[in-house]
């Protein structure tokens, strides 16, 4: 392949490293995830989740992971965009789904938050937009929320990703275009690593009905964090995956959330991640948030 592939100094593939920042603080959660892990019988699962207990009463948060995430990524020699949720939709009473959907979301505006996104900026990462729940099909929403975090992080916002990967096709991309995002990385498996439309090349996508150019950049999210830690042997998987992405010249995008890097619960999750980073660097990808 040499110098003719697309990618800087004639890298084989590359890889785009992602984290949906969807919860900062776990709070609530403790009344939740305790009772069930107690009646589950998952009694290492309990121990964790004590242990996080214990850390957060003692003031360090579990989900407040940013400084974990920045020191790792530091040392490895890479870069990744942080996708921002600002959620306001509200909890119903009678409605366990929205409970789970919109308690323990976080105020973007709030200093904490402002301060770490700038530190974020200042240290090279990017800060993207992550378009709450039912924003996917408001525009009008999904302005603000873009105008609101460029605001809270001082920088405009050039791209996004939809909360849980909701879309429709072509309006979610024709809004994108129209509150001015450059790029989307919606395209992905919730349940299942791989690639949804079969490429793992970026691309522009054509409205059905007109066959116009949508002029937002569609960059196919590969791998996400908890299909992939759901598979009991995930090895074979993975290089396949790797080895289409190479074939194709194209790129790997990567999303771990950011409430996972933390040693109380997950630190598999970390040393999932920190491996994907070290497999890819071996085979001499070019790396870009």
């Amino acid at each position: 392949m040499g110098t003719a592939t697309p990618w800087p100094e004639g890298r084989p593939f590359a890889v785009a490293l992602s984290h949906d920042v969807d919860r900062v603080a776990k709070r609530g959660q403790f009344a939740y995830y305790l009772p069930l892990a107690l009646l589950k019988g998952r009694w290492g699962l309990l121990r964790q989740h004590l242990a996080s207990l214990r850390a957060t009463l003692r003031g360090y948060d579990p989900f407040w992971s940013f400084p974990t995430l920045m020191a790792l990524e530091e040392e490895l020699g890479v870069r990744s965009t942080f996708f921002v949720l600002n959620e306001t939709g509200k909890a119903r009473l009678f409605s366990p789904r929205s409970w789970m959907l919109y308690t323990g979301r976080y105020q973007m505006r709030s200093p904490q938050i402002e301060g770490m996104l700038r530190e974020l900026v200042a240290g090279g990462w990017e800060i993207g937009l992550h378009g709450s729940y039912r924003s996917f099909e408001d525009e009008a929403l999904l302005r603000w929320e873009k105008a609101e975090l460029e605001v809270a992080a001082g920088v405009r916002v050039l791209g996004g990703r939809q909360h849980y990967l909701n879309l429709l096709v072509p309006e979610t991309w024709e809004a994108h275009a129209a509150i001015g995002l450059r790029y989307d990385s919606t395209l992905g498996y919730t349940r299942r690593i791989g690639l949804r439309w079969g490429t793992s090349r970026p691309f522009f996508p054509r409205h059905p009905r007109t066959g116009q150019t949508i002029p937002v950049l569609q960059i196919p999210m590969a791998i996400m964090d908890g299909p992939l830690m759901a598979m009991s042997h995930p090895e074979g998987a993975v290089a396949a995956l790797i080895e289409q992405v190479e074939q194709e010249q194209g790129v790997l995008t990567i999303n771990f959330h950011s409430q996972y890097f933390n040693h109380y619960e997950h630190q598999s999750w970390l040393d999932a991640y920190r491996s994907l980073v070290l497999r890819c660097q071996a085979r001499a990808a070019w790396f870009a948030p």
